[in-house]
C-alpha cells in the first residue's frame, strides 16, 4: 500500500507499507505524514542502518520502533512494527515470520 501525504511527501521516491505494518500503525495511532517524515529522516542519516537495506527508526515520539527496508533509495517499505516497551530489541528472524 503506497502512502499517500500532500504535505509530507517524500522529495525522491516511492513510500509503502505492508498490510501488516498498516493496521498496527493504525492502532498505534501513527499516521502517513510522520511515516513520510521518517523517511525523509532516513535519507539524511538519520536511523539506525542495519545494513543490506535495512533500518531501524523510533516513531510516535520514541514509543515505538520500526524496521524499514529500501530498495536503491528509491522505493521505502515500511514492514515492521514494535513498542519499545515490550521489546527492547529485535532479531531479523523475528520480524520475518510475524508477517503470517
Amino acid at each position: 500500500m503506497a502512502l499517500q501525504s500532500s504535505t509530507s511527501g517524500t522529495s525522491s521516491g516511492r513510500v509503502f507499507k505492508t498490510t501488516w505494518f498498516t493496521k498496527a500503525a493504525q492502532k498505534a495511532r501513527i499516521g502517513d505524514a510522520e511515516l513520510c517524515l521518517a523517511i525523509r529522516q532516513v535519507m539524511l542519516g538519520q536511523a539506525d542502518d542495519l545494513g543490506g537495506g535495512v533500518y531501524k527508526k523510533r516513531l510516535n515520539k520514541n514509543m515505538h520502533r520500526s524496521i524499514i527496508l529500501a530498495k536503491s533509495g528509491e522505493r521505502w517499505i515500511f514492514a515492521y512494527l514494535f513498542a519499545k516497551k515490550d521489546r527492547a530489541n529485535i532479531a531479523m528472524a523475528t520480524w520475518l515470520t510475524s508477517e503470517s
